[in-house]
């Protein structure tokens, strides 16, 4: 599985995997195929399942909605919204130039300040090691490796990524996803894939392959996704090999989780109406009550969710102060109490719709995905805007897709189009840039004649010294060039377009992405190209700045030419003319110097640093699970061992009273220890108690399996010393075997005899032993025995015949008959005479020439 799509959502994580049956979601250790996107720090860091058993008790150290936060400035208005909703306590961390978020935990008992991009890389990597262990399962190519399933350099690891991300996401929030990846030593992510664009991708290529598209009429269709935390409404053009991303509208506040904190909130008023003065102000003041509010609120929602469900009853133990409430919400007051979140659902689709300039009659199909489209009254409220049949199933909307899984399939199927492992036949993709990017640079207005702008907007007014480089809608990756006249170092900045406002753009968020600081000799002004990229990520960044000149060569050339014919003068003959020096004029590019500033970026010393944080707690995370196991290894050996040596069906019959009596007093003193002073022991430690019990237990167990296999051991022994001595006795003399000799045979008998008396004599020695005791012969040497006398009975017994001897007989009559036939030959054949035969002289061509 080297080839794998994440779809890294607020809640959950999907991984799927890419192979030559297909694409599969890839199970966990507990066979399931979503993730709890969550990492929880203790004294070690645990993630997936593992951190939502330990989400509730251990709320302040358990990070989650990571999506939410990455790649935020600590000031930013919608990091401070969210931050509001979660347990945990969030910290600024100081850069040159902002503040980015770090969350506070108490990490192997001491406390410590993560980055969130740390621990979304942390995230990621866990689901990477998902992928390898299922692919463990069934290869044995990496037995005897010393590296973990976690860690990159592993074989078995994912090389190559695509992580999908929402469609608005911002430069900042595109580049700290991928710094996350750095830290955490993945270097295969070929592409950051917009989640709408995945989904399309999963929708499109299997259609396509089933030749549903044809090219002549593109196939609109619309895709509604509504996740954990937002909603998105997407229009695609489908033609046979290629995507069109038409447009891509969102709500990024309209999830499930709205709708899980609206009934949430209703039980904890209900609850305050109830017991006065319990839940008085914000549930959130009150973590642990709030996490149990919307667990049961969740289950609540999905109980409502199917048709024709009319109520739920709800019940909560020990909410607050041991208390227990129960109460019943009705579908009616459900839907009453999120007719808020209803009416949002219509605006994406208005301006989706506005924007294609296409109407409802237009699209072939609305396809839903994502777990809020579950919610009836959501799926109601899609079929009413959209003019669909309400009676139809699903309310006249298109499941064709999974709805969990719809995003990592197409991001597994995006991975193995890029990856160089894969042969893939091609798919285009056409992407949608959300919000509009500016370029500009520095100087005054009154100096911009010259400037030149290549791409699209080539042509473009030029009022003041900026232009919209990369408008919205466009494509990516893609490369576009400003030429400018500079003298001396000058600066070139992108930014978000005011435009960008009006397609949702954050309020309240700077829109400066990056500037780059160029380097340009000082003199006449020179002229500039600066090259602007947009990568396949969507982030911006600068490809290259040149220095362009007209150089003029002078090459010195002679061009001779031959002029024939009659001069005036009535001369012939040839005359050399000399051509001047021509002047070509010759481009010259010179790569300028320069350096970039960006206002959440990190630097290279700090990515360093964090990575070698994240080796640091990554060897930490193996040592105290291989002590965990190892302290669970001797654990279960003590209950086993115990257990065994009382029972009369297991191992109290093979073992002695004094050893009985030590063995349990030892087994009695290591479980005490285990559960007072050794509770925190070392690896190591576990491991020399667990060698001293076995040191004891081992002989038990082996007399108990000798007891067991050695009776079949002797009579397999028995039959082939019976075989081979009948074999010897009945086959000596006989024809059949009359090419081994009689040393030979006498060699077999003697071995037969030694092995039956070996195997005698050992019988009556075990014979005389209780099964208490340590066996006087084991099952080993045994069967050792008996390969001996195969290994000296085979090769006789099977020893091949010799061939026999061709004797040489003369055909004195049939020489004789071939002479009388030659004589005959030689009679029959036209006689030549001396003149006749040809010779060496006569058989030279003749000469003709004459």
């Amino acid at each position: 599985m080297s080839v794998v799509g994440v779809d890294f959502g607020c809640k959950n994580a999907v991984i799927a995997a890419a192979g030559r049956g297909g694409v599969d979601v890839v199970l966990n250790g507990n066979s399931n195929r979503l993730n709890a996107n969550m990492v929880s720090y203790s004294d070690s860091r645990h993630m997936g399942e593992a951190a939502e058993i330990k989400a509730t008790s251990n709320y302040r150290n358990t990070v989650t909605n990571i999506k939410r936060l990455i790649g935020l400035s600590f000031d930013d208005p919608r990091a401070q919204a969210e931050m509001s909703l979660v347990p945990f306590t969030c910290v600024p961390i100081e850069h040159a130039t902002s503040k980015s978020i770090g969350i506070k935990v108490n990490y192997n008992s001491e406390e410590t300040v993560v980055p969130v991009e740390h621990v979304a890389g942390s995230m990621l990597k866990h689901l990477g090691s998902i992928a390898a262990a299922k692919s463990a399962e069934t290869s044995n190519s990496v037995e005897g490796n010393q590296l973990t399933l976690s860690d990159p350099a592993h074989p078995l690891f994912p090389k190559d990524w695509v992580v999908t991300i929402p469609g608005y996401y911002t430069d900042a929030q595109r580049r700290a996803l991928l710094n996350g990846c750095k830290i955490a030593g993945l270097d295969g992510i070929r592409r950051l894939m917009h989640e709408h664009t995945a989904t399309a991708l999963a929708y499109g290529i299997f259609k396509d392959i089933r030749k549903e598209f044809t090219k002549d009429k593109p196939t609109n269709i619309m895709f509604l996704d509504m996740g954990a935390t937002s909603y998105s409404c997407c229009i695609c053009s489908f033609e046979p090999g290629k995507l069109t991303v038409k447009t891509a509208q969102f709500d990024e506040n309209l999830g499930g989780r709205d709708f899980d904190r609206k009934i949430a909130e209703w039980v904890a008023a209900k609850f305050e109406e109830k017991y006065k003065g319990k839940l008085s102000g914000k549930c959130v003041e009150k973590p642990k009550v709030m996490l149990k509010l919307l667990a049961t609120a969740e289950k609540a929602k999905k109980t409502l969710s199917p048709a024709g469900v009319k109520e739920v009853r709800i019940n909560l133990e020990c909410l607050m102060d041991d208390l227990d409430f129960s109460i019943v919400l009705k579908a009616g007051e459900y839907e009453a109490m999120c007719a808020p979140l209803i009416n949002r659902v219509a605006a994406p689709i208005e301006r989706a719709l506005a924007e294609t300039k296409l109407s409802t009659k237009d699209i072939n199909s609305f396809e839903i995905v994502g777990g809020g489209t579950r919610v009836g009254c959501v799926k109601r409220e899609l079929s009413k805007i959209l003019g669909l049949r309400a009676k139809d199933t699903n309310n006249g909307l298109s499941t064709t897709l999974n709805a969990d899984e719809a995003i990592s399939r197409g991001a597994a199927l995006q991975s193995a189009i890029l990856s160089p492992r894969f042969k893939v036949l091609p798919y285009d993709i056409v992407e949608y840039q959300p919000f509009p990017v500016k370029i500009s640079w520095d100087g005054e207005t009154a100096n911009q004649e010259g400037v030149e702008v290549d791409g699209d907007v080539e042509g473009s007014d030029l009022p003041t010294n900026s232009v919209v480089m990369f408008d919205r809608g466009s494509n990516f990756n893609c490369v576009r060039r400003v030429t400018l006249r500079r003298t001396g170092d000058f600066v070139v900045a992108a930014s978000y377009d005011d435009s960008s406002s009006k397609h949702n753009y954050p309020e309240g968020v700077s829109k400066d992405i990056v500037v780059f600081n160029i380097k340009a000799p000082k003199g006449d002004d020179n002229k500039i190209r600066v090259n602007v990229k947009q990568d396949i990520h969507g982030c911006i960044l600068l490809s290259s700045a040149q220095m362009v000149e007209e150089v003029i060569e002078e090459e010195d050339a002679k061009m001779e030419t031959e002029q024939e014919g009659e001069a005036k003068e009535g001369e012939e003959g040839k005359q050399e003319e000399e051509v001047k020096p021509e002047k070509k004029k010759k481009i010259k590019k010179t790569n300028l110097e320069f350096s970039e500033s960006r206002p959440m970026d990190w630097t290279k010393a700090e990515l360093e640093k964090a990575f070698e944080t994240e080796v640091s707690m990554s060897n930490n995370d193996r040592i105290v699970r291989e002590t965990a196991e190892m302290r669970n290894e001797l654990e279960a050996y003590i209950y086993d061992m115990r257990d065994k040596i009382i029972s009369e069906s297991a191992l109290a019959k093979y073992v002695t009273d004094d050893e009985k009596s030590t063995f349990s007093s030892s087994l009695e003193s290591t479980e005490n220890w285990l559960y007072e002073d050794g509770f925190d022991a070392t690896k190591s430690v576990y491991a020399e108690k667990l060698a001293a019990l076995k040191e004891m237990g081992n002989p038990i167990e082996v007399r108990k399996s000798e007891a067991i296999t050695r009776p079949e051991a002797i009579s397999a022994l028995q039959r082939t010393v019976e075989k081979y001595s009948n074999w010897v006795n009945s086959s000596q003399g006989q024809d059949d075997f009359a090419h081994i000799t009689d040393e030979e045979f006498l060699k077999c008998r003697e071995k037969c005899d030694e092995t039956a008396n070996w195997m005698y004599e050992a019988m009556d020695k075990q014979g005389s032993l209780s099964l208490s005791q340590n066996p006087a012969i084991m099952s080993s040497e045994i069967m050792t025995k008996s390969r001996e006398l195969a290994n000296v009975v085979n090769p006789i017994m099977h020893k091949p015949k010799p061939a026999p001897k061709v004797e040489e007989k003369k055909e004195p009559e049939k020489e004789e008959e071939k002479t009388e036939e030659k004589t005959a030959e030689v009679e029959t054949t036209p006689m030549e005479t001396d003149e006749e035969k040809p010779t060496e002289e006569s058989a030279e061509p003749m000469d003709t020439s004459k």
